[in-house]
This record gives C-alpha cells, structure tokens and sequence, in this order.
C-alpha cells in the first residue's frame, strides 16, 4: 500500500526536472566532427564491347565493380583487372587508362562502345559476344576530400558487398529515378569501400586557415566573379600578402584556382547533365561561350564540343 507520504516524495522528485541540456548531452566535453557530405552524381550498369581509353582524369571519386573479369585499368605500370571478386576506388584527378581484353594491343585510337544493361539481358552470355557487364558510381566528397593522395585501390568483395551490389544493380537496371532506400544503398556501398582503403590517402597537406576559408568560399563562389581583393578581405590580409601566401599553398595564383574550380564544375556537368555548352558557360559563370572554351582548351588541352563529343561511359 502506498501511503500518502510516499505519493508526496514522488511527486517532489519528479518535480526536481533536468536541465534541457543535460538531456541532450551529458558531457561538458565539447567534441568536432568532419563534415563528410558523400554527394551522389550518377549511378549505372552497363554492357561495354570496347573500352579503349588512355587518359580517365576527372574531378569527382570513381567505384567499380564487373562480374566479368575481362577489363583492366593501368596504372603507373601496374593492371588491376576488374572482377567479381574486386572492387575499385579510384580518387578524383588520377590519370589511368583502360581496356578490354586484347583490344588495346591492336588499336592505338580511344573508342567506346556499350549500352545500358536491360532486364532482357543474359550476364552468362555477355562473355560469348567478348562484352562485360560494368557497374561504376561517381559521387564527390567536397573539399577538401576530393583532393586527396590519387591511385587505384582494391577491395574484396565479399558476400555480403556483392549481396549489396546486386541490390543496386537492380535499381540501375529498372529506372533512372533512385528512391531513399536505393540511394542509402549506393551510399552504403560507397562507405564500405572507403572504410576499407588499406593506405593512407586521408592525409591531405595542412593549409592555413586563412586560405582554407578562401577556398571554401570560392568553391560556393565560383560563379559570380570572385577578386582577389574579396578574398583578401575574407582573410582579413593585404591583397598581396594574401595572393602571394595563396599560390604557396595551393600552387595556383587565386585566379587559376577559380578557372580551374570552374572548369571542374563544368566536367561534372558534361557528364552528369543534358546541359548545352552554352548553358554549362553560363552556370560557371563565363562570359560567354568563347570565353568558356578558350579557358576549358587551357587546362583540359581539347575544346568543350569535343570533350562533350567524346565522352566516355566510365
């Protein structure tokens, strides 16, 4: 029986609330987090009969997978065939090249030839047609994530990865449009391949605070023409001072650092978007179309229309 007494003490403890923040974290010790905001660009599964390329650079992080293991990337001296046992990461900005079975060897020109995998598709008789089935998932990572050591890693695919890679094959083969399941997926994908990156491609060169906010701001910036003197003053630095302190950490004057974050943007959007030339110039912030291709011509070596024209499904 519970006597008045006790209802009186029960109701005078729970009356002794806790304060709102220690609900919310008990601890005084303040802790940081990076910030990591995997952003997906494309997702596809695809039959390749020729996949001939010399020169695969981009900005933004690659994941491969075949079940068919008659294709191979080369890089530094060194093939890593793709198979169903292997997955592949590769970081943006690293130059390799690639092929399929005998056919380099034969043909010093690039060439592409594939198509979507469909439903009607038999993956067991791809290999009678000498063609491979090819999943690959572009995404970025931001800065500065997306700048760090290039190369080609490997992973093994074990059951359940390649239980989780079956799944996401499915959703590429059945539609264009992901849904919140699939796209946890893709990124469930993308996080266990980089947990299990072996080397240590995280290291990234410590750069001075103040340029670091220079470039956070021309990366959210680039297209509305940025000068030195803004960026100066975001550092709270003399125009000179801080240009000069800027190519020593980055290796780019301030305004080579724009082109060159422009012309990124505008490689993603040519292989991730239906946009036109003239239109692609205007979202990065160009003057004009010439302008754009004269700068693209620059740093890229090849004129946008074609780069456009000869894009690679990869």
């Amino acid at each position: 029986m519970i006597t008045h007494q006790a209802i009186t003490c029960t109701k005078q403890t729970y009356m002794n609330k806790v304060s709102d923040s220690l609900k919310n974290d008990p601890s005084e010790i303040k802790q940081e987090f990076s910030n990591i905001n995997i952003k997906l660009l494309c997702c596809r599964y695809w039959i390749l009969q020729e996949w001939q390329c010399s020169d695969l650079s981009v900005p933004f992080w690659r994941i491969y997978h075949n079940n068919i293991g008659d294709a191979k990337i080369h890089f530094n001296g060194r093939y890593t065939s793709l198979n169903k046992q292997t997955i592949v990461i590769i970081p943006p900005h690293t130059a390799f090249s690639t092929t399929i079975g005998n056919f380099g060897r034969n043909h010093q020109q690039e060439s592409i030839v594939g198509r979507k995998f469909e439903r009607r598709d038999d993956i067991h008789t791809l290999t009678d047609y000498h063609r491979v089935d090819h999943l690959f998932i572009h995404f970025s990572l931001g800065f500065p994530l997306d700048f760090v050591q290039t190369g080609i890693y490997t992973i093994s695919c074990n059951s359940t990865l390649q239980a989780l890679i079956e799944d996401i094959q499915i959703s590429c083969i059945d539609d264009t449009h992901f849904n919140l399941l699939e796209c946890l997926r893709i990124k469930q994908l993308i996080n266990s391949c980089l947990l299990n990156i072996r080397e240590n491609i995280w290291k990234v060169d410590t750069v001075d605070p103040r340029i670091f906010i220079a470039m956070k701001t021309i990366e959210r910036n680039f297209n509305q023409g940025i000068s030195n003197a803004d960026l100066a003053n975001t550092a709270n630095m003399a125009v000179n001072s801080f240009s000069r302190l800027f190519k020593t950490c980055t290796g780019f004057s301030v305004q080579q650092y724009i082109a060159k974050t422009k012309i990124e943007v505008a490689c993603n959007l040519m292989h991730h978007s239906s946009k036109t030339i003239d239109e692609i110039a205007y979202t990065c912030g160009f003057y004009d179309r010439h302008h754009f291709s004269k700068i693209f011509k620059r740093q890229m070596k090849v004129n946008p229309s074609y780069y456009m024209k000869n894009l690679i499904i990869s």
